[in-house]
């Protein structure tokens, strides 16, 4: 076996090798992002009254229906492992947005625990990027090409 065999073959550079609890992460984050869509939903007139200092009520409409389709949907897809890395991709824009634009607003202080979570969440976004969905998810059951095994 060569050595570019070897490196492909090898169990622990797969995301299938994650421990459980990095699923569970996974999982949790992703449920968030959904819970937080569904916020977003609920509670628009909120969000009109953030966005309403830099946009025309047209664009603040679209960007709150955008942002919960994008969290619902994605959120829903990082949590069952489906195209994880482009679900959580989806995600960037919009926790960017949060942190630089709409959470400043409230001030940078240890009080304001939006900006805190929104760079949580970007923090692990981050890290299941890097790390890959787990072994319990729908991109290592059925997405992932299965190796053949080889012989000695």
């Amino acid at each position: 076996m060569n050595a570019a065999q070897d490196l492909h073959s090898s169990p622990h550079l797969n995301s299938a090798s994650n421990p459980l609890w990095m699923d569970g992460l996974r999982i949790v984050l992703g449920l968030f992002l959904f819970a937080k869509g569904l916020m977003f939903l609920e509670h628009n007139s909120d969000v009109f009254y953030v966005f309403s200092n830099s946009q025309n009520l047209v664009s603040m409409e679209k960007a709150t229906l955008f942002t919960s389709v994008v969290h619902i949907i994605g959120g829903l897809m990082i949590a069952v492992g489906c195209l994880t890395r482009f679900s959580l991709l989806c995600q960037f824009p919009i926790l960017l947005g949060a942190m630089l634009i709409v959470n400043p607003q409230r001030g940078v202080h240890l009080g304001n625990t939006e900006l805190w979570l929104s760079i949580l969440v970007t923090g692990l976004l981050l890290f299941f990027m890097i790390v890959g969905p787990g072994r319990y998810s729908v991109d290592n059951k059925i997405l992932r090409p299965r190796q053949p095994e080889l012989e000695e």
